[in-house]
């Protein structure tokens, strides 16, 4: 028997759309995102769900109603499972943080071991958090169909840990779009990304 995980992103939002930092910030879904996130509910349709945990932030709340519409699965809503903490950068437009925090721009984008904002979480810390809650929910829906709804850097770093990829080679790794997701399999001990 294995355990599957369908990790997905969140659909698009209006901070998305302008480039918009959110962290633990939120804006809404936009039209697209909300397609974004039918469209996973169509791809899914051939796994049944037995599970499905969610970060509470709205963008991501709003993602998991619209894939489990009409499914009569209650979701967890796990803090561990949000985006990384941005501090002073929540709401600012990308250009905006290179201007006023030129090093820790340059980190967050190329070197994100190094990076280190006064206020925002580390993606060290970020990591630890989110993998060890994928860890438990691994455990707690063995030998069945999990969903997960979360974010994007959040998704990312937990691939590199899966991956055996450094934090210091982060940008190796492709973002994971808008209302997209990835597959983990886990059988035995081993975790896979498939």
């Amino acid at each position: 028997m294995k355990t599957n995980m369908f990790l997905v992103r969140h659909g698009e939002t209006e901070w998305n759309k302008q480039n918009r930092l959110q962290g633990n910030q939120d804006s809404p879904l936009t039209s697209n995102g909300i397609q974004q996130a039918l469209a996973v509910k169509r791809s899914l349709g051939q796994h049944r769900i037995d599970l499905a945990f969610v970060s509470p932030l709205k963008r991501a709340r709003d993602t998991l109603e619209i894939i489990l519409k009409d499914d009569d699965i209650d979701a967890e809503v796990s803090n561990r499972l949000r985006e990384i903490n941005l501090g002073p950068w929540e709401g600012k437009i990308r250009s905006e943080t290179r201007i006023s925090h030129p090093e820790a721009y340059n980190a967050f984008w190329k070197k994100q071991a190094q990076f280190n904002l006064e206020g925002a979480e580390t993606f060290q810390s970020l990591q630890k958090r989110v993998v060890k809650e994928l860890d438990a929910i691994f455990q707690k829906g063995e030998n069945r169909n999990i969903l997960v709804v979360s974010h994007w850097i959040a998704i990312k770093v937990a691939l590199a840990h899966y991956l055996s990829i450094s934090l210091s080679q982060l940008s190796d790794i492709a973002d994971p779009e808008n209302g997209s997701f990835i597959h983990l399999s886990k059988q035995g001990s081993t975790i896979r990304v498939l």
